[in-house]
This record gives structure tokens, C-alpha cells and sequence, in this order.
């Protein structure tokens, strides 16, 4: 199992948001009995210290804690998206590193291979069959050459 890695200021963001909406719930719920229990006016000391409450703060229970409440759940998502896309840059950089790290073992199993198939073939040396003998190419005559021949010939067809 991977572990989790969470910092201090994320942590305790979670316990402040956390603290803070079990507050808005209990106002929220304080709210709802004082409003809805069934006992005499007189006797609901939750419906007068709701009056009192709005007098003051301008809100009852209920209200105050719908909006601590709200408060609580925007700085939690806050947080969350924050510190989940610094998660996900790390496990991005993570896998990035894993596949050049493959990629590279590939190439040098690549060439171990190469290497171990070449080190397998070795040439076979054959005999060497004996070869004809050349027969020496005569040369065509150069210009010089052709004019003494011609010459030459000039001179014995005179004598004659």
C-alpha cells in the first residue's frame, strides 16, 4: 500500500474545517429543535435563546449555522484542490521517470542482445579455393605507340 503523504498545514486546515462545521451542524440542529420541539412557549428554552440569538446577530441558529457550515465545506474544497494537484504533478513526475527508466532498460537489453548475437556468430573461415591464373591483359598501344607501329610499317612496305 502506497502511504500517504499529507503536510502539517493541510492537516490541521482539515481539523480547523472539521471543528468548524461540527460547530455550523450544532447550530444548524439547535436551530431545527427550537423551531419544531413540542412543549410550551413558555417552557421551549431553545425557541427563546433562538429570538435572543437573531436579535443580536441578525440570523437564528438555523441560519448562522447554515452559513458556518458553508464556510467550513469552502476552505476544506479549497485545500483539497490545492494540495490534490501537487499530488498529481508528483505522481505524473513519477511515471515519467518510470518510463524513461524503461524505455532506457530496453535499449540496453537491445544491445545486450545485439552484442550476445554477435559474440554467438562468428565468421566461418573457409578455405580458399585455389584461383585460375591470370592471364596478363595486354595493354592497348598508346598514341605514341600506335604512330612508331604505323611508321614502322611504312618503312617495311618501302623496302619491299
Amino acid at each position: 500500500m502506497k502511504k500517504l503523504k499529507i503536510s502539517l498545514f493541510e492537516f490541521i486546515v482539515y481539523i480547523l474545517s472539521g471543528a468548524l462545521a461540527l460547530w455550523g451542524l450544532t447550530y444548524v440542529i439547535l436551530g431545527l429543535f427550537g423551531q419544531y420541539l413540542e412543549i410550551g412557549s413558555d417552557q421551549n428554552v431553545l425557541a427563546k435563546a433562538n429570538e435572543s440569538f437573531a436579535k443580536v446577530f441578525g440570523l437564528g441558529f438555523f441560519g448562522w449555522g447554515l452559513i458556518i457550515l458553508a464556510i467550513a465545506a469552502v476552505a476544506a474544497v479549497i485545500v483539497l484542490l490545492i494540495f490534490s494537484s501537487k499530488v498529481d504533478r508528483e505522481n505524473e513526475k513519477t511515471v515519467r521517470r518510470a518510463q524513461r527508466i524503461a524505455q532506457m532498460e530496453q535499449e540496453e537489453a537491445k544491445l545486450e542482445q545485439q552484442d550476445i548475437i554477435d559474440a554467438e556468430v562468428e565468421p566461418v573461415e573457409q578455405p580458399e579455393e585455389p584461383q585460375p591464373e591470370e592471364q596478363p591483359v595486354e595493354e592497348a598501344p598508346t598514341e605514341e605507340e600506335q604512330v612508331e607501329q604505323i611508321d614502322e610499317a611504312a618503312e617495311v612496305s618501302k623496302l619491299e
